[in-house]
């Protein structure tokens, strides 16, 4: 079972914080933008113990950098514009920017957590190719450029992602597995990361270094599972089982979590001096516009899963509310397996193929990110210093 030790350099000042704190649950930002970087917003957030990691990805910047005229990249752009610097490189020196500003910010929390929190995940670039060589190039180039020992690429886990997350691991390059959206494809995942350490370990690396946060999307599942209930014969008599199925994933992935830690296979790399890794559980919060998050549920999902070396990935309203007004239930995952499976069980007989939804949505969420990370290439290219020098 996970040994409970201090996760973060200070408490938060919010009770409800505090209380999640206590819980061994971190909260992490999701959408970090150079904004609250820059009128010191996330600093703030920072130093009161309220947020200890924080993800870097396009949707947020996209709309920041399409809202306003004098947006905070501007300077950057028109700088690297002069230098007649391809449009894709100028993406990937903003983000290498707000990387290291926010890894630099989070830096005691990684020091105060022993390198257990106080990460900051960041896409890999838009125009990395899809290969597995190709995309391990791509991570060294990021982790190299950014160097911040609190850096996580974020891999989407598709199979090609897994395979990327076992060579990572074996390489000593933070990772961040993204988009998981079943307890089989979590299994796949915690596989690869353990075969890339077993790999590291037969070549004599230091496994302290090797690090892997897997992200699993409670919120996608639950709106899928819930919109299939609604189509399934007898919906209505399935009101039941409607909003139950974030905390039935998060159960049944902390299962596999709980037994892989207990497992003879993860004690040989304990003793050998590999770390233990934390769960992160997301709404992908930070690809919507603020009008179109569900604050209710997000809030609901953050009281009820609730366990120990986990965290809760927020967009900015999101953490506002739920530091303000949540209610968190205490450790709700632990020795829930059986619960999870039930409700699983219960899923099939209404005709609800999860695996089949887990696959959609994970291609869904992919062939999303693409479009952002294509849209931001598209709005760096017409930034009128960039048409200039281009």
């Amino acid at each position: 079972m996970t040994q409970r030790r201090s996760g973060s350099s200070a408490r938060p000042a919010s009770p409800v914080l505090s209380g999640l704190a206590a819980e061994g649950v971190s909260v992490w930002l999701d959408g970090l933008t150079r904004s609250a970087l820059a009128d010191g917003s996330f600093a703030t957030w920072v130093r009161g113990g309220a947020v200890t990691g924080a993800v870097l990805s396009a949707a947020p910047v996209l709309r920041e950098v399409r809202a306003r005229t004098g947006h905070p990249y501007r300077e950057q752009i028109d700088t690297l514009a002069r230098r007649r610097t391809a449009p894709e490189a100028i993406v990937r020196a903003l983000f290498s920017h707000d990387a290291r500003w926010a890894c630099d910010l989070l830096a005691p929390v990684h020091a105060a957590a022993d390198g257990l929190d106080g990460w900051v995940c960041v896409d890999l670039p838009q125009d990395t190719g899809r290969d597995t060589p190709s995309a391990l190039a791509a991570a060294k180039s990021l982790a190299r450029v950014v160097n911040r020992p609190n850096l996580l690429i974020r891999v989407p886990a598709t199979d090609a992602g897994t395979d990327l997350v076992s060579v990572c691991a074996a390489e000593g390059i933070g990772v961040n597995a993204a988009l998981v959206h079943s307890v089989d494809r979590y299994t796949d995942v915690l596989d690869a990361y353990w075969q890339g350490l077993e790999h590291a370990l037969r070549t004599g690396r230091d496994l302290s270094r090797h690090v892997c946060v897997v992200t699993v999307e409670v919120a996608d599942v639950e709106r899928a599972v819930d919109r299939a209930l609604a189509r399934s014969p007898g919906g209505n008599a399935a009101g039941p089982l409607r909003g139950r199925a974030a905390l039935a994933l998060a159960r049944g992935v902390y299962d596999i979590h709980e037994r892989a830690l207990d497992s003879g296979r993860w004690g040989a790399l304990r003793r050998a001096g590999a770390r233990p890794y934390r769960i992160g559980w997301s709404g992908a919060d930070a690809e919507r516009p603020a009008a179109d998050l569900d604050m209710a549920g997000r809030i609901r999902h953050v009281e009820e899963i609730v366990a120990w070396r986990t965290a809760h990935l927020l967009a900015p309203g999101i953490l506002t509310e739920v530091a303000a007004r949540a209610a968190p239930d205490g450790d709700s995952l632990t020795g829930e397996g059986p619960t999870a499976r039930e409700f699983r069980a219960l899923l099939r007989q209404r005709g609800v193929a999860v695996d089949r939804l887990a696959g959609e949505l994970t291609e869904h969420r992919v062939r999303r990110l693409r479009r952002h990370g294509d849209g931001l290439l598209a709005a760096v290219r017409e930034t009128p210093s960039v048409r200039a020098y281009g």
